[in-house]
C-alpha cells in the first residue's frame, strides 16, 4: 500500500524510497548488516542516479566511498552519481539492445524519464563509456 502510495505521488509506475529511508530511520544499519565491500579485489564502478525513486543509491554509493576511504581494499573504485538518470542506470547500448521494438521505458515508468529525457539519455550514455571502458581495461590486464 505504501509503495502504490509514494508511486501516485510522485507519478512514478513504482516508487519505495520513502519507504527505505523510514525502514533505515526504524532500524538504522548495523556492522553486520554491511556489505563487505572492502574485500572486492578488482575494479568497482558504482554507478547510480540521485532521482532514483526506488532506493537512495546515491547515498548508498556514498556511504561505500566512505566505508572503503576508512578501510584497507585492493579495489580500484569509480563512482558515478548523475542528478537525473532514473533508478536505471543501463548503458545506451544495452538499452536499445534489450527495447528495440518498444524503446526507452523510462519516461513511461519514472517521472523523470519524462521531466528530463535528454539528461537521462546523456547519463546512460556516459555510463556506457565508462562501462566499456572497464571492460576494455579488463579485457587489457587479462588478455
Amino acid at each position: 500500500m505504501k509503495i502504490k502510495e509514494e508511486s501516485q505521488k510522485g507519478k512514478d509506475m513504482i516508487a519505495s524510497r520513502e519507504l527505505f529511508d523510514t525502514s533505515e530511520k526504524v532500524h538504522p544499519i548495523q556492522e553486520e548488516e554491511f556489505i563487505k565491500i572492502e574485500r572486492i579485489k578488482g575494479r568497482l564502478l558504482l554507478i547510480g542516479a540521485e532521482d532514483d525513486v526506488l532506493w537512495d543509491t546515491a547515498k548508498y554509493i556514498r556511504r561505500m566511498e566512505e566505508r572503503l576511504a576508512k578501510r584497507e581494499h585492493n579495489c580500484e573504485v569509480e563512482s558515478y552519481i548523475y542528478e537525473h538518470a532514473t533508478h536505471f542506470v543501463f548503458p545506451e547500448g544495452l538499452v536499445k539492445a534489450i527495447l528495440p521494438v518498444v524503446g526507452d521505458l523510462m519516461p513511461r515508468v519514472f517521472a523523470a524519464g519524462r521531466n528530463y529525457p535528454k539528461e537521462c539519455k546523456a547519463a546512460r550514455v556516459d555510463i556506457e563509456r565508462h562501462v566499456t571502458d572497464a571492460i576494455r581495461s579488463w579485457g587489457r590486464a587479462n588478455g
